[in-house]
């Protein structure tokens, strides 16, 4: 146990008294680490054994598979098996490593994220993983700066203050006076201090800004005030830059304005919470777009951090109530229903004329970029037959304050799932393919910890990657429901789990956006994702009261969590298990088609102003009738048709079908509409709201673009086209 815990340490010692970088810093696990012994040149005896031992190794394995041979289909033996993973999971052991995450704020690349990840790793060395990796990376945050704190003030008509935002929220307990937090804050925001006048913008959604133009009243050279809720905060920031503000003050809206028992009564947030985060609308680490930002990288960047286009602030719900109340009400603007304010329920408000001697917004943004290390940890399950298949499963553990609910609900889960793996592994049993859990770090400010190691592995999980499943926030308020999205691939295994935790059935999975760490998975590297997650969540999200008390309201006996903990690893094992992978390309197919009929109407709308010949349309309908055929074929006549006497190599190559036909949807090139990373030609965030997916994100693009030319709207066509042709020829190969 001692020694085998060194392994699972940054740095280790060597017999020669010399430090020794730990093997996740420079090999690939697949590699063999000779620490210490020199290698000789080998003699001419080893060489002549080496031949001898391949030659049996090629002629045992010409038999192995000539002759048809037999496998137990999808179980490794009768007495080392798994009766019902579900049936393991111990809530009390939720609680325990939930209280454990949730005792101090972590922050990326701080020093208590690190220590989590030190206590994970120990965690699966316990439950006798074969092998424990903390991988670490080197990257830019851009931090609050904690000399010259950000600020907003409220300026009169005469240059007074008469008003200044707190930075932090008001403390409601003793948890949170003695553990001090991170301040309000928007990771990504363009430093530097703006003062004009300021204007309402409900949601600050482009339609929002539509109907401000329309009623003419302008946003430019203007503070924009807006609230949290309906689209990803990121498309907020950049809807008020393309409208021509200065600056953005977003503020947390009440959820269920009329009820009065708010936090710490209940899971709903009161008004004096606000809410961090980041607003780039990009994933990953800028400085190494496209390469993984290692230890030993030769390329160290430096200068200008990338960072939204204009200053973004977050302020409590109180604070907006009084900027809120400042603003002149316009006789001229009848604004909709859905503008009103949950904090300011049946009163009076205004929006403001933005007019140079009303009342103005000064917004202060101070911005510390700093070098740290992010680690991840990687536990791994070693397959019995087929270990060069991965089944991953991960959450991020990087949290903005406490993270009682994003993310540590998840990561308490995730670490259930690993227990209850590891009792089944101390009985004997081993998976047939290879089990990976991760515990990212750094998703907050854009994913980056998923998304460096996706980088690292691109190759390896183009070809061992069988499915990734995440989860992120496991319990959001006396969640009843667990819910999911991705991959049409593994609709029927997820409907048939959740089924098992839920009351009534589950509905179509609905596309993932890159709201969290699967998205690296799905868009860059092209495999299945499933993203596993309580169907709702409370508003103390990303706020000071995101913390360990709540759960004694929300899920006391952590009952909820071990919903989806059984959830999760009922979907680990229900893939790493069977001989044949679960998936049904069928049902995928009919899927695309459901997306294409959707689309179809703006593709006709744009071929009518481009004057394209509507014949190409039938050729799209063609084509997804011949992937349609190809993926009935493949399940009549190979799927059906596989049993316990079908070779390793049949069902091998089968599975191999089902793994890469999302991987057939990947191209090179930019898709329009997309960020760096979406190389998923099929499915891709949404480009008005990162939160979601959306089908055809190159095509949507450009039949939804007034500037769009006849070229753009073909490219992405033929694009489309051949990627659904590289799919049917996967299935029919």
């Amino acid at each position: 146990m001692g020694d085998r815990r060194r392994l699972y340490n940054l740095q280790s010692s060597r017999g020669d008294g010399h430090l020794v970088q730990s093997v996740s810093d420079d090999y690939d696990d697949e590699d063999l680490l000779l620490s210490g012994a020199r290698r000789q040149p080998p003699s001419f005896n080893y060489i002549k054994v080496c031949v001898v031992a391949f030659s049996v190794v090629v002629v045992f394995f010409s038999g192995f598979f000539s002759h048809s041979l037999l496998i137990s289909f999808g179980k490794p033996s009768s007495e080392h098996k798994i009766d019902n993973i579900g049936s393991v999971i111990d809530p009390s052991k939720i609680k325990e490593y939930h209280i454990e995450l949730t005792k101090s704020t972590h922050l990326a690349g701080s020093q208590r994220n690190y220590e989590l990840a030190q206590y994970i790793a120990n965690q699966f060395h316990d439950f006798a993983f074969d092998n424990v990796e903390l991988k670490n990376y080197s990257i830019r945050l851009p931090f609050p700066d904690e000399k010259k704190p950000n600020a907003v003030k409220l300026f009169d008509s005469s240059g007074e203050v008469q008003h200044t935002c707190r930075n932090i929220e008001v403390p409601l307990n003793d948890f949170e006076k003695n553990n001090p937090t991170t301040p309000l804050f928007n990771a990504h925001s363009k430093p530097g201090s703006v003062r004009a006048p300021y204007v309402y913008v409900n949601f600050a959604e482009i339609e929002d800004f539509k109907l401000l133009k329309e009623n003419n009243i302008t946003v430019k050279d203007k503070v924009v005030l807006a609230r949290y809720g309906q689209t990803f905060r990121g498309n907020k920031v950049k809807n008020a830059a393309d409208a021509g503000a200065l600056a953005i003050v977003l503020f947390k809206d009440l959820l269920d304005p009329d009820r009065a028992d708010r936090f710490p009564l209940s899971e709903f947030a009161p008004s004096s919470a606000g809410e961090r985060g980041t607003i780039g609308t990009w994933d990953g680490d800028t400085d190494t777009p496209g390469w993984p930002s290692v230890q030993k990288s030769f390329l160290k960047a430096d200068g200008p951090k990338l960072s939204a286009p204009i200053i973004s602030q977050p302020i409590t719900g109180d604070d907006a109530v009084v900027l809120l109340k400042a603003l002149a009400k316009r006789d001229d603007f009848d604004f909709p229903e859905n503008w009103q304010p949950g904090l300011l329920k049946d009163k009076e408000f205004g929006i403001g004329t933005g007019a140079e001697d009303g009342p103005q917004l000064e917004v202060t943004v101070n911005v510390d970029v700093r070098r740290v290390n992010i680690t991840n940890v990687v536990g791994t399950i070693t397959g019995y037959l087929e270990p060069d298949r991965w089944v991953i499963l991960g959450n991020h553990r990087d949290a903005w304050t406490y993270g009682a609910i994003d993310p540590s609900s998840g990561t308490a889960a995730v670490i259930e799932t690993a227990r209850a793996l590891g009792h089944f592994l101390n009985k004997g049993w081993r998976p047939r393919r290879t089990i990976k859990i991760a515990s990212w770090d750094a998703e907050e400010w854009g994913l980056i910890g998923s998304l460096e190691w996706v980088e690292e592995k691109r190759a390896l999980l183009k070809h061992r990657g069988v499915v990734y499943i995440n989860t992120d926030i496991a319990e959001g308020g006396n969640c009843m429901s667990v819910d999911a999205t991705g991959s049409p691939l593994y609709e029927n295994i997820t409907g048939t789990v959740l089924n098992t935790v839920n009351s009534g059935d589950f509905p179509k999975m609905e596309l993932s956006g890159s709201g969290s760490d699967m998205y690296g998975f799905y868009c860059y590297a092209g495999v299945s994702v499933v993203n596993v997650n309580c169907a709702s969540y409370s508003d103390v999200y990303h706020s000071l009261y995101d913390e360990r008390n709540l759960f004694d309201i929300v899920d006391k006996d952590y009952k909820n969590l071990a919903k989806v903990s059984s959830s999760l690893a009922q979907l680990v094992v229900g893939v790493s298990e069977p001989a044949v992978i679960p998936g049904r390309v069928v049902e995928y197919g009919n899927r695309i088609q459901e997306w294409w009929d959707v689309l179809k109407p703006k593709v006709l709308q744009a071929f009518t102003r481009l004057k394209i010949d509507e014949e190409l349309i039938h050729i799209m309908d063609d084509t997804l009738f011949e992937l349609g055929e190809a993926a009935n074929n493949f399940k009549s006549e190979v799927i059906d048709k596989l049993n316990s006497d079908s070779t390793l190599l049949e069902i091998r190559r089968a599975n191999d079908k089902m793994m890469q036909f999302d991987r057939a949807f990947l191209v090179d090139e930019e898709i329009p509409g997309t960020m760096f990373y979406s190389k998923n030609i099929l499915v891709s965030p949404s480009e008005s709201n990162l939160y979601t997916g959306s089908g055809f994100p190159g095509l949507l693009q450009a039949v939804s673009t007034p500037t769009s030319t006849k070229k753009d709207v073909l490219l992405q066509l033929e694009r489309i086209r051949w990627a659904l042709n590289a799919a049917t020829a996967v299935l029919k190969s």
